[in-house]
């Protein structure tokens, strides 16, 4: 009949592949552009079972699908935004859409299937989405270049990202002051008005606190099947798919930009990377914010430090003309009592003045130095007793030196008095008295660690630690400590020129000062002097060549700050360790029960609340007695016993620590077991 030859011509001239399927799932019939598509020979398709044009991995579903179908057909247009595969003969998966429609055939109910191959069209989205991304990081890097502020630069991409994203929210999250939650700052997209004011509280206890910890990006396919604790705001808003990206510093990671969709499994692999993309961008922007300001700081301590110079000259030369005219009186032996009195009292003032006038210019270094090379155990011991005498009984006092100290180049004088100024500093910071410890230890300043430092050169320095059990410093205070001027006492208690002395000193010597504290707990002032290079006392002993610093152990990391925790767990995996994780007490005892292959604590001294490395260690060793420790804390080592009640022959590790001391400390931890 003539329709049936048309309809034949519609069948074979089909631009999409038709099957007809019988209710066994047999294929009956098939048009020419089917076995194309399909790279089927001729004939190849007839007889085969349709679930052989299924991947793999949903065959067992397909058939219950077919069956449903063949119960109750309903007819399914193309197009229908589900994303289907197919399988061609060769085995290679495709993207398609189908079409299905019931029909009655020679051999009872059978299904007419059409199927379309979508590949070129999802490639040309795909082209067009990686378009319309590469412009959106074109203008956002190119606003990197032009703006000089983080918050300009997070402000402008964030608003930029949704779009590309599809996502129906992105948020930019920075770590507040104090460290202790993560704060949205920025909000994009339809969603954004409920999320304005989100906040992850606790970060480091939640999904968020995982990515600042390891500095990787996180994909939630579905929040409500992820099994593990998300941010209640963006939960609430109806968020089902997330992706996190960590923001930082180098190595401290300090905010997150997440994505997120109201429909599950909404973001793919690539949109990851877009993301990332981002939050790198993001990451430079705040990288130059951080060195610029440490620039700025930089340059205002050297302006001050000219200022202040150029006054303690000028003023030291009207000292000599008042110290030159107070000795000419006296001279004239003056019989007037009174004039006698306020003679010796000008005299007074007149040194008090010259005593300013040589820290100002010990801060501006410009003070005329006689370095030599010195013993430090020597200088120590003698100082020890300055001391006693200077700090009074309810101060107790230890000196601890390191065997085979080697000599370091300063100026012996300027040395005591920096010291004595720190101790004074440590002694006014405890008025009920408590604990002071000088420690000397060699230490090796490596590249990767003077290169985030100020004038400061590779090498081997002695490192003197004056540490005490006082009320410690806050963040802000820490960031001030070595301005001139700038003090925390009373008035008249000070001048605050005391650790602007040591600084300008540790400057002129060619060393480094840097300052670690917690308050409540106490202070430690570092203060770095180069090693002589050439001059070592007689029976000194060189140093051995180090052991191998890689192993293949198991280490469990207890450290409540996630920053330090990224740093710690990055540095044991790349020397091939197994890295397991935890914040405190609680999860490290999680871990070490469930991961009996741990053989290695590795934690830090002070943690947030109530909780202690010492206390950690001491749970854990009952539950494995063979399990080594390794602490680690920015305070001297001497200074941790007396606070925490510590036994002195700990293994223990100094912040900051390099790669190579954390390797080491661990081997040696291994070896001293055998």
């Amino acid at each position: 009949m003539p329709e049936q030859s048309l309809y034949r011509q519609l069948f074979e001239a089909a631009p999409d592949a038709i099957l007809v399927v019988d209710a066994s799932g047999r294929i009956r019939m098939n048009n020419p552009e089917a076995e194309r598509i399909l790279e089927a020979g001729p004939g190849e398709l007839h007889g085969l079972s349709v679930e052989r044009l299924v991947p793999l991995k949903d065959r067992r579903h397909h058939v219950q699908l077919r069956q449903g179908f063949h119960a109750e057909p309903k007819r399914r247009p193309m197009g229908v935004g589900m994303a289907l595969k197919a399988v061609k003969l060769t085995g290679r998966e495709f993207p398609v859409e189908i079409a299905l429609a019931s029909t009655r055939g020679s051999s009872g109910d059978e299904v007419i299937v059409v199927l379309r191959d979508v590949s070129e069209r999802l490639a040309a989205r795909r082209t067009e989405r990686e378009l319309v991304r590469a412009n959106t990081l074109a203008r956002i890097s190119q606003l990197a270049v032009r703006e000089r502020q983080f918050e300009t630069v997070g402000a402008q991409a964030t608003q930029l990202s949704p779009q590309p994203l599809g996502a129906d929210a992105v948020l930019l999250f920075r770590r507040n002051a104090n460290g202790g939650q993560l704060e949205c700052i920025q909000a994009a997209g339809p969603e954004a008005a409920a999320l304005q004011a989100a906040v992850i509280p606790n970060a480091h206890a939640m999904l968020a606190g995982q990515v600042l910890a390891s500095g990787a990006p996180v994909l939630v396919g579905d929040v409500t099947t992820a099994g593990m604790s998300i941010c209640p705001s963006l939960t609430d808003a109806g968020m089902r798919s997330l992706v996190l990206a960590p923001i930082g510093d180098r190595e401290l990671v300090s905010g997150l930009l997440i994505a997120g969709s109201k429909t599950p499994h909404h973001f793919t692999t690539d949109d990851v990377a877009f993301v990332e993309a981002i939050a790198n961008i993001a990451s430079n922007a705040l990288q130059r914010t951080v060195a610029e300001e440490k620039l700025l700081l930089s340059q205002r301590l050297e302006s001050l430090g000219q200022l202040t110079g150029g006054v303690a000259h000028d003023f030291n030369n009207l000292l000599t003309v008042i110290s030159g005219n107070l000795q000419i009186l006296e001279d004239m032996a003056i019989a007037d009592p009174f004039a006698q009195r306020a003679i010796a009292s000008a005299h007074r003032a007149t040194r008090r003045g010259a005593e300013l006038t040589g820290k100002l210019l010990a801060f501006s270094r410009r003070q005329t130095l006689h370095p030599a090379p010195i013993h430090i155990p020597e200088l120590l011991t003698a100082f020890r007793d300055l001391l006693a005498r200077t700090l009074g009984a309810n101060i107790d006092i230890r000196v601890v030196t390191e065997d085979n100290l080697p000599l370091v180049l300063a100026d012996s004088g300027q040395l005591d008095t920096a010291l004595l100024n720190l101790a004074v500093n440590a002694r006014d910071a405890m008025p009920e008295g408590g604990h002071l410890v000088i420690e000397a230890t060699q230490v090796l300043l490596d590249r990767d660690t003077t290169s985030t430092l100020d004038d400061v050169r590779p090498g081997h320095y002695v490192r003197l630690s004056v540490s005490d059990t006082g009320t410690g410093m806050t963040r802000e205070t820490m960031t001030r400590a070595f301005e001139p001027f700038f003090t925390t006492k009373a008035v008249g208690k000070g001048s605050g020129l005391g650790l602007s002395m040591v600084y300008g000193f540790a400057k002129q010597s060619a060393g480094h000062v840097s300052v670690y504290s917690e308050l409540g707990v106490g202070t430690t002032i570092n203060l770095f002097l180069p090693a002589t290079a050439h001059v070592r006392r007689e029976g000194a002993t060189s140093h051995k060549v180090a052991a191998p610093i890689i192993g293949t152990e198991s280490v469990l990391v207890v450290e409540d700050d996630p920053d330090v925790l990224a740093v710690a767990k990055r540095f044991l995996q790349s020397l091939g360790y197994r890295v397991f994780t935890a914040k405190s007490k609680r999860g490290a005892t999680e871990r070490l029960r469930a991961n009996p292959e741990i053989s290695v604590l590795f934690t830090d001294v002070i943690l947030h609340g109530n909780e202690t490395g010492p206390k950690i260690a001491a749970a854990l060793c009952k539950i494995r007695p063979d399990l080594r420790v390794l602490y680690a804390s920015g305070y001297a080592r001497s200074a941790l016993p007396l606070t925490l009640g510590l036994e002195r022959d700990i293994a223990f590790l100094r912040k900051p620590y390099s790669r190579d001391q954390l390797g080491q400390a661990i081997r040696q931890l291994f070896a001293a077991v055998g």
